[in-house]
C-alpha cells in the first residue's frame, strides 16, 4: 500500500475488511485489492470519441474492491458494498453471465460485476486468469454524479480485483471499458486511461495512446464543487451527442472530398470552407464547430500548463466550459450559474462544467489561500440558493494521485 500512503483508499480498504467479516463471517480476510482513482478532466470536453485530444488527472479519490478468492471449482462471486449497507449479499454466476447485457439501464453498482464477468469471457480474453470463486467488498469515497468517472474507478479495480495476465495497461483499460458498456453506460476510454495511469495524462482518442505529464501546480488546486443536479451518462444527452457527431463526420466527409478519420481532425480551415458551403444543418455545426476549437485549446493547454502558466490554463477552461454550453449543448443552467460564481471569488483562474454534462460538478482551478473564500461565496450564493448549504461533501479539493494497482494482501509486490 506504499503508493497510497497518506489517502483515503486504506480507510476505504479497512471498512471493506470490517463488512466483509459481517457479510461473509468473522474468517473472512482478503488476499487482494484492486484500487482505481477517479479523475478530473481538465480540458478537452467529448473529444475522446471524436478522435481528439484530451487532459485529464487521476485526482485522491479511490474506489477499493477487496478480494478473497476462495477454493472449489464454481466460477461464483458473492459481492456486497460496503457504502450500501441496505443491498443484500449478491452471489453472481459468472457463467450465466456469458454475453450478458443490462436490458433495463441506467445500472446499478453490482451491474457493473456483471458487465465486468461478462466481459471476461469474451473470445479474446482468453489469456486472462479469472480470480473465481471469490468473495468481494466494494468501498470507496469517489463521489457519484459528481462526473469524477466513479464508474470506471470501479470497473478498473473490479478487473484488477477479479483478474490476473493483463498483457499491459491498455488491456486493463479495454476490460473496464467494455464492463461499462455491458452495464448500460456508453463511454469512451479516457476516463480508464486516466485511473490506470494515474497522475496527468495527454488522451489521444484517435490511437488511445496515453502520454504521462508532470506538472507542478504550486500555489494551486483543483476544486471540484457539486450543482445538486444529479446526471447519468446513460439517460442524458450523451448518446445523442455520439450519434450527431457521426452525421456531422458523414457530411463532412462527403462535402471536403478528402480523408477525414474523425472530428477532430478537420482544421479550422475545413471548418471554414464547410460553413461557407452550409453542408451542416444546426445543431451540427455547432458540434463540430466546439470539437475543433476545443482541440486547439487542448494542444494550447498543454503548452502552457507544462510552463507552469496556469493563469492563461484558467482562462482556456473557461472557454471550455462556454463552448460546452453554447456550442455543444451539454451544460445545465445550475451548473453554468455554479461556475459563475466561482469565477467571480478572488483567486479563481477558470471555471468549467466538467463530464458528460447535464448536471454534476463545476471544475473551479483555484489558489489554495483562495479555497476559503470559494466555500463562503457558494455557500452564501448558490448553495443556499438551492437549499443545499447545510450539506456535507459539496466541494472536494482535489490532488493528482497515483494510477490503480492490484495489491496482494500478505506480501507480494503490488501491480497494474
Amino acid at each position: 500500500m506504499d503508493r497510497f500512503a497518506g489517502t483515503t483508499a486504506s480507510d476505504s480498504l479497512e471498512r471493506a475488511a470490517q463488512v466483509g467479516r459481517e457479510a461473509f463471517g468473522r474468517s473472512w480476510t482478503p488476499d487482494g485489492v484492486g484500487i482505481a482513482p477517479g479523475r478530473i478532466e481538465l480540458l478537452g470536453n467529448h473529444l475522446d470519441y471524436n478522435g481528439g485530444p484530451v487532459l485529464a488527472a487521476a485526482i485522491d479519490r479511490f474506489i477499493v474492491v477487496a478480494v478473497d478468492t476462495e477454493p472449489g471449482s464454481e466460477q461464483t462471486v458473492r459481492a456486497v458494498a460496503a457504502d450500501a449497507p441496505d443491498e443484500a449479499v449478491a452471489t453472481l454466476d459468472a457463467r450465466a453471465l456469458a454475453g450478458w447485457r443490462n436490458a433495463s439501464p441506467p445500472p446499478e453498482s453490482l451491474d457493473y460485476v456483471r458487465g465486468l464477468l461478462a466481459g471476461l469471457q469474451a473470445p479474446e480474453r482468453t489469456s486472462l486468469r479469472p480470480r473465481l470463486p471469490a468473495s468481494i467488498v466494494i468501498a470507496g469515497d469517489v463521489p457519484i454524479g459528481f462526473g469524477v468517472s466513479s464508474s470506471a474507478a470501479l470497473c478498473v479495480s473490479l478487473a484488477l480485483a477479479l483478474a490476473d495476465g493483463f498483457s499491459g495497461p491498455q488491456e486493463i483499460v479495454l476490460l473496464a471499458q467494455e464492463a461499462e458498456h455491458r452495464a448500460g453506460t456508453p463511454c469512451g476510454t479516457m476516463d480508464q486511461s486516466a485511473s490506470v495511469s494515474g497522475g496527468v495524462i495527454a488522451f489521444d482518442g484517435a490511437t488511445l495512446a496515453v502520454e504521462r505529464l508532470s506538472p507542478s501546480l504550486g500555489d494551486f488546486v483543483f476544486a471540484v464543487a457539486d450543482s445538486g443536479v444529479e446526471r447519468s451518462l446513460s439517460t442524458s444527452s450523451y448518446p445523442l451527442r455520439v450519434e450527431e457527431s457521426r452525421q456531422a463526420l458523414e457530411m463532412a466527409r462527403k462535402q471536403l472530398g478528402v480523408t477525414v478519420p474523425h472530428l477532430a481532425a478537420i482544421t479550422q480551415e475545413q471548418l471554414e470552407a464547410l460553413d461557407r458551403a452550409g453542408i451542416l444543418p444546426e445543431p451540427l455545426g455547432k458540434r463540430v464547430r466546439h470539437v475543433v476549437e476545443e482541440t486547439a485549446r487542448v494542444g494550447e493547454g498543454r503548452a502552457v500548463m507544462l510552463a507552469g502558466d496556469w493563469t492563461r490554463f484558467g482562462h482556456l477552461m473557461t472557454a471550455s466550459g462556454r463552448s460546452s454550453a453554447t456550442l455543444y449543448e451539454i451544460s445545465h443552467p445550475r451548473v453554468e450559474q455554479l461556475v459563475a460564481e466561482a469565477l467571480a471569488v478572488a483567486g479563481a483562474l477558470g471555471a468549467r462544467m466538467m463530464g458528460g454534462g447535464e448536471g454534476g460538478s463545476a471544475l473551479v482551478l483555484i489558489s489554495r489561500d483562495a479555497v476559503p473564500r470559494l466555500e463562503e461565496t457558494l455557500r452564501s450564493g448558490y448553495y443556499t440558493r438551492y437549499g443545499m448549504a447545510d450539506r456535507d461533501g459539496l466541494i472536494h479539493i482535489c490532488a493528482f494521485a497515483p494510477g490503480a494497482a492490484y495489491i496482494p494482501i500478505g506480501g507480494e509486490s503490488e501491480s497494474t
